[in-house]
Parts: structure tokens; sequence; C-alpha cells
């Protein structure tokens, strides 16, 4: 099994939206998915159609460190993605009290198939939780929304990257390539970050926001929107990444 934490430094990246929806084309491309929400704010779960936060999660596994507890709160959506939300725990007294690979350690637990992949949706970085995301990750894919913020922010996420080894990946979200700026944006990204920046940029589209109103994933309900494609390419990248890595980890 391989972990993916989705990372961003600004706000309304898309983690939630991407960590649901490739979780969703990783299993029709028959890779076991599990979504995690590594996130107070609860976002990922409206994505798989719930309307109330929980009470169990993976943050009440902090308050009351249970074995095996968090994964009983797991459910499965429709598209046979396994997802963990966060729920209502997690209070910032046992946030600041956990163990430094607490979220790897309960990673190390999850017994997925060789292909199978882990997502975990994490808050926004710099902050511990987005650390424990990063640390228990074997590929950390970055968002750069096109904004100039993402400008401002991301180098210091890129090298602190690097010094901790880790493998990752970029790709600029919220593209809307009608407006100067967001093309200069994503030209500086390119110029940055050079071959670690996917050249699947996810466009901005208003299929994204009408499908999570109706509960649905964009890339079912409206497959030939600009986003749904953008998604699948990435999908695909993901996908081949994962079999590579799995190649390699056998004896």
């Amino acid at each position: 099994m391989n972990t993916v934490a989705i990372v961003s430094t600004t706000g309304g990246a898309g983690r939630s939206t991407l960590t649901a929806e490739l979780a969703s084309l990783l299993a029709q491309r028959k890779h076991p998915a599990l979504a995690l929400e590594c996130d107070p704010a609860n976002v990922l779960g409206f994505h798989f159609g719930m309307r109330e936060i929980p009470e169990d999660g993976l943050g009440a596994y902090l308050d009351a460190p249970t074995p095996g507890a968090w994964a009983r709160a797991g459910q499965r959506s429709d598209d046979d993605v396994l997802f963990v939300p966060w729920g209502s725990g997690g209070a910032p007294a046992a946030l600041a009290n956990a163990a430094p690979d607490w979220l790897g350690r309960l990673l190390a637990q999850v017994d997925l198939p060789p292909r199978g992949v882990t997502l975990i949706d994490c808050a926004r970085w710099p902050s511990p939780l987005a650390d424990q995301a990063i640390a228990a990750a074997d590929l950390v894919l970055v968002l750069a929304p096109a904004q100039p913020e993402t400008c401002l922010t991301l180098r210091r996420l890129a090298d602190a990257l690097t010094a901790q080894g880790k493998t990752a990946r970029y790709v600029a979200t919220r593209l809307q390539p009608a407006r100067q700026l967001h093309v200069d944006i994503v030209a500086l990204l390119q110029a940055m970050l050079g071959q670690d920046m996917l050249p699947y940029h996810v466009h901005d589209d208003s299929s994204v926001a009408e499908a999570l109103a109706r509960s649905e994933s964009f890339c079912r309900s409206t497959p030939h929107s600009q986003a749904a494609h953008d998604m699948n390419g990435l999908a695909s990248w993901l996908s081949a990444w994962l079999e590579a890595a799995t190649q390699e980890s056998r004896p």
C-alpha cells in the first residue's frame, strides 16, 4: 500500500475535492482506495454524501487512543471508496500532546492490497496535522492554486519537502486561462518547480460546485467537463505511479 498526502499552503486550493475525486477514479482503475480526513474542518465527508459531522473518526483517536476505534468509523461509498472522517474529536490539547508519528503508526495497521492507496486530505500547511500527513506519505501531492499567495508561500514548503527527502509533485488548480495573471502564475511555478510540476492543471469549473450541491461526483455527473478531463489525466498519472511503486516494493 502507498500513501499520498494532498497538501496546500493556501485555503481554497481544492484539497478535499481532489481527494474525493481521485479516490473514486483510482477505485475505478482497480486500486483499492482509502480516503482519510486529517482535517478538523470536516469538509471531505460532504463529498461522500455526509450531511452531519459524525462523533467518531480519526479525531476521536487522539482524544482516546483505543486500538481500532478510528477504523470502525469508516464508511464505504457507492463507488467502493473506504472513507474515514475526522469527526468531532481531536481537541486542541489532544493535538498538542499527540506523538510525532501517530498518524504513520495508525496507517501501518491498515491492510490494503499491494495496489491499494491511502489518500490523506490534510489541513493547510504549515500545521501539525499537515506535518503528520507528510511524514506518513510516500508521495506528497501539492496543490498550487493560480493566485499570488501561492507564489509567496510555496517555496518554503518545497524546500521543507526537499530537506525531508520527500517525493513531491505539484498540480496547478483553480486555473482560468482567460486571465493573464493565472497564466503568468503557472509559468512562474513551472520555472520554479521544473519537472516536479505535473502537466495536469485543474481548471476552475462551475460543474464542481454544482455537483457538490447535489452530493454527486463531478467526474460522474459531468464526465465531459474540463475539470473531469483534468482529473482523469491526473488519476491516470497517479495510477501509473502506484503501479511503478508497487513493482519496486516487490522482492
